[in-house]
């Protein structure tokens, strides 16, 4: 893929982050429905569902994410030399800093804490744990010379995101945001 390709690919991606932030703000055309579908997913939740929807989301957790991220670097080492082998845990790394930093300057609130059903860390918007997965995904898959690295990147997101949707600490439109943060990041930090 083209160094130009791949910029315009994440900033695209990068400007949706803010988009959706507007869109599901609380005067944003979209709030309602961001809130009726955290609504309609928080009266539907089981025991075996919270059950399911706690290991998905502690597959994004910073203890599996960077171990998978340094193991792919090591493969990845092996093959094709030690500074590619370091791009994995560096793009996951990295992303996870800047992640967090925009969402300290966006500062959604999160679902009321009477739906949580884990405790969460910081603010809403874009979804830690949708980005963690998909960084990771994405960045171990690129590691391994597979194809697929963005339908890998997807279904770790969209996994994850649901999982933290139906545990009460996301809004849907932050789970929107944390794949849109995500896959801006892996077009940015794609070594071509």
């Amino acid at each position: 893929m083209s160094t130009a390709r791949r910029a315009c690919g994440a900033v695209t991606a990068f400007a949706g982050v803010p988009l959706v932030a507007s869109l599901v703000s609380e005067r944003g055309p979209l709030a309602a429905i961001d809130h009726a579908a955290f609504t309609a997913v928080w009266a539907r939740r089981s025991p075996d569902g919270i059950m399911a929807a706690r290991v998905i989301s502690a597959l994004a957790e910073p203890g599996v994410a960077y171990p998978a991220a340094v193991l792919a670097g090591i493969g990845a080492s092996r093959r094709l030399g030690w500074r590619r082998g370091c791009i994995p845990p560096l793009v996951v790394a990295s992303g996870a800093i800047v992640r967090r930093r925009v969402s300290r300057l966006i500062a959604r609130p999160r679902p009321p804490a009477t739906a949580w059903l884990t405790e969460p860390e910081g603010f809403s918007l874009p979804s830690k744990h949708t980005a963690m997965a998909a960084l990771t995904a994405g960045a171990c898959v690129q590691a391994a010379g597979a194809a697929g690295r963005w339908h890998a990147a997807a279904l770790a997101a969209t996994a994850v995101g649901a999982s933290r949707v139906y545990l009460g600490v996301h809004w849907p439109g932050d789970v929107v945001a944390g794949w849109l943060f995500a896959a801006g990041w892996l077009w940015l930090t794609d070594p071509g």
